[in-house]
């Protein structure tokens, strides 16, 4: 009798055991998109060089649109601090949406058609932190995401 009901007590426990693991499961798409640095094409760029960053994006309903906001700012010249809309590229809108966006522009040039104006305003080397956000059509802002080191600005 004692055996049948060790027995039956571990079936018991592990049933809710498995009920627990499965409630407690979070899903990996959240309402709120979440943005995720990957790398930078380069960590050494000049003037007039093309900076690129891989970025990643979860979302949960798919509504991403519009633009990825940019905040770039040097560490030697305090007037650089830029904040800019970079438009998204064409991503299907489908639920659980799971895409790499690629942002890609010109460091240090004012060119009314490159996608950013002069960042380093300052001669010399210097280093710039680069932080990403974007917001989804229903409002839902991410977190902010940085680069994983500073980018070495030649503007000679």
């Amino acid at each position: 009798m004692v055996k049948q009901n060790s027995g039956l007590i571990l079936i018991l426990f592990v049933f809710i055991a498995a009920i627990g693991l499965v409630a407690c499961e979070k899903t990996t798409f959240n309402t709120k998109p979440t943005l995720k640095f990957v790398r930078a094409g380069s960590y050494d760029v000049s003037q007039g060089d093309f900076m690129s960053f891989e970025l990643q994006v979860t979302d949960k309903e798919g509504d991403i649109s519009d633009s990825i906001w940019i905040r770039a700012f040097t560490r030697r010249c305090p007037n650089s601090t830029l904040v800019i809309p970079y438009k998204i590229p064409d991503v299907p809108q489908k639920a659980n949406l799971d895409a790499d966006l690629n942002v890609t522009y010109l460091i240090g040039v004012i060119d009314p058609s490159a996608p950013i104006w002069n960042l380093n305003l300052c001669p010399g080397v210097d280093t710039a932190i680069f932080q990403f956000w974007m917001r989804d059509i229903g409002g839902n802002r991410s977190d902010t995401v940085e680069v994983d080191q500073p980018i070495l600005i030649r503007n000679n």
